[in-house]
């Protein structure tokens, strides 16, 4: 995910049932029934919601709740916040200074969860809202609005791979796939080939490896049948070859774990399962997504976290890793994790 800013935690009251005549029941559903994960939503609800949605499609796997309550979180003109607490107050206008307000993040990643099961009408609205919002750029920021950045151009072009059809949609995604291309640093020098995070930035993983889904496709994605040589990549070759070069080699040199741009010393498995799906969406990579999954799979608890702080984008991520690497997700790893099972037993009741 994005770079995220920390903001004013919005305090949750639930809505009280006074029907008159009728007695109150003895229990009544979460006002976020349907929400995958039971950790704070404030700033990551729709995007894990969009996230989950997507790993289970291809599984036909999605609770009904978890889309009603995703649809309930749609804003009038069809972007998407990172979480409402009431459905009831409207959305409040994007405020790229205080990162608050509907963002690029959330809406692409509800467009593809929408489309992902076949509901065309909100995955529709969104992508006009994104459309709506690009940047003179070309890019987009996290908050629509704000500075274009690569993590958020990517994954909103890879919502608009998979609406390309309406000239609009197209236009715009060909926009955005220029602007990935004027940051990408040059070809001589540290992080070769690789995305910045912002332009004229060094090489960022995590930049690359969400700018590379989007480059290569849209989600879901799919296992590939076969992977393209990398070995003759130049200074003139594509703008995907010359991504995936840099992540299979980050792979390969990290010995399957990419490095967190904030400490150097840690590893961010986020970007890790990130250019996993990325490469085996391009297709190209095969050395990385081999050493890749196989840390990803030493690492399954490293990555969700524990039982009480369960990340759910996490599971989710690992379930598409799952799914393009041709392995199960209901028996993923050395500990032969039920990835499906973790992920639908943390829908909220």
């Amino acid at each position: 995910m994005n770079r995220m800013i920390t903001r004013t935690i919005t305090a949750f009251a639930g809505i009280g049932l006074a029907t008159a005549g009728l007695a109150a029941p003895a229990f009544a559903a979460s006002p976020d029934a349907g929400l995958f994960g039971s950790m704070d939503p404030t700033y990551d609800g729709v995007f894990r919601q969009g996230v989950s949605i997507i790993a289970l499609a291809p599984l036909k796997q999605v609770p009904a709740e978890a889309l009603t309550w995703l649809r309930g979180q749609q804003c009038l003109d069809g972007s998407f916040e990172a979480y409402r607490a009431s459905i009831r107050t409207a959305c409040a206008a994007p405020d790229p200074l205080k990162f608050t307000g509907p963002d690029s993040n959330s809406t692409a990643l509800a467009a593809m969860a929408f489309r992902s099961v076949q509901q065309h009408e909100p995955a529709d609205r969104a992508i006009a809202a994104l459309v709506a919002k690009q940047n003179a750029d070309g890019g987009w920021g996290y908050t629509l609005g704000g500075a274009s950045d690569v993590n958020s151009t990517g994954l909103v072009v890879a919502a608009l791979q998979g609406a390309a059809t309406l000239p609009t949609n197209a236009a715009a995604k060909n926009r955005g796939l220029a602007y990935l291309t004027s940051t990408q640093v040059p070809c001589t020098g540290a992080g070769t080939f690789g995305l910045p995070y912002q332009a004229g930035g060094p090489a960022d993983a995590l930049a690359s490896a969400q700018a590379l889904v989007g480059i290569a496709g849209t989600l879901p994605a799919n296992k590939p049948t076969a992977y393209a040589s990398l070995t003759r990549t130049s200074c003139t070759s594509t703008l995907q070859a010359k991504v995936a070069a840099f992540l299979n080699q980050s792979l390969v040199s990290g010995k399957g774990t990419l490095a967190s741009s904030l400490d150097p010393k840690q590893t961010d498995w986020n970007a890790t399962a990130s250019a996993v799906v990325g490469l085996a969406s391009a297709r190209q990579g095969r050395a990385g997504v081999s050493a890749g999954l196989a840390q990803l799979q030493r690492n399954v608890a490293a990555y969700t976290g524990p039982a009480d702080k369960f990340k759910v984008a996490a599971d989710a991520t690992l379930i598409m890793v799952a799914r393009v690497t041709g392995t199960s997700p209901r028996a993923f790893g050395t500990a032969r994790t039920n990835l499906v099972a973790a992920l639908l037993n943390s829908i909220t009741k």
